[in-house]
């Protein structure tokens, strides 16, 4: 294969553009660079060669990273090493030649790509919307192997290569341009003209005398051993404490970062690609790299092979949390939307909240003032259902209860236009009992967002069964849109994460009413990688909202769905948690103390030890998991896994639910689940499915 086109004008300005054959994008295999070695070679021999630019064919696109699939595919630290070895000398080849170069970057720059770039003297930027620059490699469960940790901190400084490589940060053309990863940063349409002016300054020598005082101005204090030692030892800290130590990666990025400060150049890639190997055979590194995969899939399903149609307009009806949280969704992607509420006190309750969500986005460094008001100029209101004509898509956020939601589809059919789609944001109501009434049942959808709106990135897609394929295609796009992952799954009682999430904090609760403490379960699935307990998740859900789940799920699943009587006592308390100050937890500021009045709600003195904790707690989501599947609720495990990482925070260094049920083996898992149904009771039945599978020695991935 050709990845590359070459060149050369009278001035010895040559250009070699970067095009991955048969490709969308421009990918970093092994291939690739083996090509680019033999073009250097040549190169470097031409004296009438004075610059080289490294552009790319695709659009939006300079190169998207290495090939994920070549590094999966390793099976042996020494082939690692060998083969970095020679990929990385590519790189110094490239950074050594004896005339400048230039690597132009319009659109995604990122790990390999990155690490190619900073091996050329300059690097000419965009700073348009589709132009992102970074080292993503720690959230695949690696370290950059072409050269970044040792390039990078030369160009943005020591403590600032820690930060961008161990937080996977992706910087636009004009961040980049202020910390020196870039040398400019311009609007597209302007880029030939950069290109020619920095062909100027590189034969007249202007630009690189400018850029040498930069870099040498960036870099003097990292020599002070003392400060290195601090800044590294501060940075582990601070990522062990966010990810509980259960990703390796960044910690050791940070170690190679400290280690090869002063090293020459070649020691210190010996360094990374020795850390570098043993992590991408690691189990953490094929469980992200497996997630990413799905991703990257996902990206592409349609759901639908209807076209979908453009949404221009959308109203929000409902202001509580989800609903401003939805509303704040749609203006960040600069969706024109028009709140609907009952009362005007509740709009500027709302109108807060998404001020809110836009400065944590600030605050970040991602939005400035007047960005922030140009999109809170496309937030309109009423209180009157009027000026909703014009609407593409109306998202229903209203509570869960189905006769306030049909009374709301009986007045925006009043008001709307005739083609409008409606979505319900329903957590675990019927869609199509919800569309019954309605006049066109066909362009009625569940869009089920997750709390908090700003964070959560799954939508659940649920179709009733007179949903068109038009409708579920035009969600599909918007929820794309919106920059969130769609996933379709079958209308069923709280569809599919809700499903299999409840069974979990279920049995969280039985285990106390047997006699084991909050903390200690808490303890044990936090430890096991959740982001929070199953008490301190519930406290934030909501008690009342967790029982009226659990009272859906009940009347439709039976006995093994039979919620624990904890729910209704504390909801009769009015202990619902975060928002009345008392759950299972106190909730004083950020402050939790467990609520010691829980304990006359116990039934026994049981301690259990927390093996039994970890599996009764996830076994039981995974035997719900696999019914899921049995009854196609989701099309796959892949999907499934990917939905309850972005759904519950699973997670994801397992792989995911049903990966993890993979790593213990189905034999195993169904073992488990026999015992705790002789032990407990049939809630823990294994399902048809796991049966088969152990019968046929099957995986859930490997059936795929």
């Amino acid at each position: 294969m050709n990845y590359f086109n070459q060149t050369k004008d009278k001035r010895g300005v040559v250009t070699l553009t970067f095009d991955t054959p048969e490709k969308p994008v421009n990918i970093l295999c092994f291939d690739a660079l083996y090509q680019l070695e033999q073009i250097l070679d040549i190169l470097q021999k031409d004296s009438s060669v004075k610059i080289l630019f490294i552009e790319s064919a695709k659009k939006s696109i300079f190169i998207a990273g290495a090939d994920i699939k070549e590094i999966k595919a390793f099976q042996d630290e020494k082939e690692i090493v060998k083969t970095l070895s020679r990929a990385q000398a590519v790189l110094s080849t490239l950074g050594n030649l004896p005339f400048a170069t230039v690597s132009v970057i319009d659109g995604a720059c990122l790990g390999g790509g990155l690490e190619l770039a900073m091996a050329c003297d300059y690097r000419l930027a965009t700073n348009d919307e589709h132009t992102r620059l970074g080292l993503v490699e720690v959230s695949l469960g690696i370290i950059p192997g072409l050269g970044g940790t040792q390039r990078l901190p030369k160009l943005v400084g020591y403590q600032k290569a820690i930060e961008l490589i161990t937080a996977s940060k992706r910087l636009k053309g004009d961040k980049a341009l202020k910390l020196g990863l870039v040398d400019a940063s311009v609007p597209s349409g302007y880029l030939s003209f950069k290109k020619e002016e920095f062909i100027q300054d590189i034969l007249d020598g202007t630009l690189a005398d400018r850029t040498t005082k930069i870099r040498r101005r960036v870099t003097w204090y990292e020599k002070i051993f003392p400060l290195k030692s601090i800044i590294a030892q501060l940075a582990k800290a601070s990522v062990i404490a966010k990810t509980e130590g259960h990703y390796p990666a960044p910690v050791k990025a940070i170690e190679v970062l400290e280690k090869t400060l002063n090293m020459p150049m070649e020691e210190g890639l010996k360094v990374e690609r020795e850390t570098f190997a043993p992590l991408a055979l690691s189990e953490i590194s094929k469980n992200l790299i497996e997630l990413f995969f799905t991703s990257e899939v996902l990206k592409k399903e349609t759901f639908s092979r209807a076209k979908p149609r453009a949404v221009k307009e959308t109203v929000v009806i409902g202001t509580g949390t989800m609903g401003a949280g939805i509303a704040w969704a749609l203006t960040n992607r600069d969706i024109p939307v028009r709140l609907g509420a009952r009362n005007m006190k509740s709009i500027v309750r709302a109108f807060s909240a998404i001020m809110a969500d836009f400065e944590n986005v600030k605050r970040r460094g991602r939005l400035t003032d007047r960005e922030i008001a140009l999109k809170m100029d496309r937030v309109t209101c009423t209180t009157e259902m009027d000026g909703l004509s014009r609407s593409d898509f109306v998202i229903e956020a209203v509570s869960e209860d189905p006769k306030i939601k049909q009374a709301v589809y009986t007045q925006l059919e009043e008001h709307l236009a005739e083609d409008a789609i409606v979505a319900t944001n329903t957590s675990s109501l019927s869609v199509t009992d919800l569309a019954a009434d309605t006049v066109h049942p066909e362009r009625f959808v569940g869009m089920h967002f997750f709390n908090p709106v700003a964070k959560m990135p799954l939508v659940e897609v649920i179709a009733g069964a007179k949903t068109n394929a038009k409708t579920i295609a035009t969600v599909v796009g918007l929820t794309k849109k919106l920059g969130k992952t769609p996933i379709k799954v079958k209308e069923c009682a709280g569809f599919l994460v809700n499903r299999t999430l409840l069974p979990y904090l279920n049995e969280a609760a039985k285990m106390f009413e047997e006699g084991e403490s909050v903390e200690h379960i808490d303890k044990v699935l936090k430890a096991f990688g959740m982001p929070m307990g199953p008490f301190t998740l519930a406290d934030e859900v909501g008690l009342d909202i967790g029982k009226k789940v659990s009272d859906i799920l009940f009347e439709s699943y039976g006995e093994r769905m039979k919620p624990s009587p904890l729910l209704a006592q504390m909801t009769e308390k009015n202990w619902l948690g975060k928002k009345t100050g008392k759950g299972f937890y106190l909730h004083q500021g950020k402050q939790l103390t467990f609520n010691t009045e829980v304990q006359s709600l116990q039934c026994g003195k049981t301690v259990l030890d927390e093996q039994t904790i970890l599996d009764r707690a996830i076994l039981i989501m995974v035997n719900e998991a696999s019914r899921c599947l049995e009854e196609k609720v989701v099309a796959n495990a892949r999907y499934l896994d990917m939905a309850m990482v972005m759904g519950t925070g699973f997670p994801a260094f397992r792989g995911g639910l049903l990966r993890y049920a993979d790593s213990l083996g189905v034999a195993e898992v169904v073992r488990r689940l026999s015992e705790f149904e002789t032990h407990y009771s049939e809630r823990f039945r294994v399902s048809g499915l796991l049966l088969k599978m152990l019968e046929k020695k099957q995986t859930f991935y490997g059936n795929m």
